[in-house]
């Protein structure tokens, strides 16, 4: 029976490059994130004859499009494209170059330069806009939350740390995909149906099979409620709001944050979304499985057999090579 490999099918400036690259290829690893850090792709390369860093050498910013292609795991191999990529950095170690490219531009100034300005009374969704269409870049808003700020201040900051604060303030989550910004709420995400089930013992039956597995759960930074206050001294006036989530412990420690809200309904949203970032990671697992599907940052999960553990889960990072495939996932949560 010959053995279950995913293989890069790989275009480099809309050339591709499969066959040179197998023939020196030693691994690649790519990496689907659901918030925070860019995709990225990164490819290893052995080069005993100096052809990669000679006449072969890569530019950096130069566009590679990658294409998964399952083969023996089904009748037909199963093909999968990852979307656009620019060669970010190429490193070396005696014979072996590393190749690492991220999905997104090297050519917009979205990561390399710190930047000052101010938006007034401005939505969250056209500051974003604003920064995605200077970068030239695409904004996909996969939430019907949009948030609005008397002002908005970008003090040196990159376009990306400032609009990852905004979104992470705003308990939004920040992707960044094929010159493509998303935002998105993971709560939203969790609601979706579960797509597969995931067994800690698997059957051959199994779509998703898992070979290795660890968790951690945690009471750091886990909190049963949030109380958000604002004294106004102006006005000798106090606003406060406290969320409890349904299911929550009947004991616990109330997180407390104090920041300028405008209303109790101001105070009870950001009551809510600032105890889903406190507690969203209190429960999460590594699994390395072997996966007849391809699996999306994103997508959620029925684990059974894990006891305790057991659940709806959401993937937040998802990673590839030629055999296996990793995910980190979060317990879902309810309520909230």
């Amino acid at each position: 029976m010959t053995a279950k490999r995913t293989f890069l099918d790989l275009d480099y400036n809309h050339e591709n490059i499969t066959e040179e690259l197998e023939r020196h290829l030693i691994d690649w690893t790519f990496t689907d994130n659901l918030s925070g850090e860019i995709d990225d792709l990164n490819i290893r390369l052995e080069d005993t004859d100096a052809l990669w860093i000679g006449k072969w050498f890569p530019t950096k910013g130069s566009l590679l499009v990658p294409t998964l292609i399952r083969s023996y795991w089904v009748d037909k191999p199963i093909k999968t494209k990852l979307g656009k990529f620019e060669i970010d950095e190429i490193s070396g170690k005696n014979s072996v170059i590393t190749i690492s490219a991220l999905a997104t531009s090297e050519a917009n100034s979205l990561r390399g330069e710190e930047k000052c300005k101010a938006w007034e009374k401005a939505t969250l969704k056209k500051v974003i806009g604003d920064i995605a269409k200077a970068n030239k870049l695409k904004l996909v808003w996969q939430t019907s939350e949009n948030p609005k700020n008397d002002r908005y201040e970008q003090e040196n900051e990159t376009d990306l740390k400032f609009i990852f604060r905004l979104c992470k303030d705003e308990g939004l989550c920040l992707k960044l995909s094929s010159n493509t910004i998303v935002v998105l709420d993971e709560k939203d995400y969790e609601k979706q149906p579960t797509v597969e089930t995931i067994r800690r013992n698997s059957k051959g039956t199994d779509v998703i099979k898992v070979i290795d597995r660890s968790f951690k759960t945690t009471l750091t930074d886990t909190y049963r409620a949030c109380r958000v206050t604002n004294h106004n001294a102006t006005k000798k006036k106090t606003i406060s709001a406290t969320f409890t989530p349904p299911k929550a412990p009947k004991v616990g420690r109330t997180l407390v944050v104090k920041e300028d809200v405008k209303n109790v309904a101001e105070a009870q949203r950001l009551a809510q979304k600032k105890l889903r970032e406190k507690n969203k990671d209190s429960t999460t697992l590594t699994l390395e499985v072997i996966s007849e599907m391809h699996i999306d940052a994103g997508m959620t999960f029925n684990l059974v057999d894990f006891g305790k553990l057991n659940g709806k889960y959401i993937a937040t990072r998802v990673v590839y090579t030629q055999f296996t495939v990793t995910l980190d996932v979060r317990r879902c949560l309810e309520g909230y």
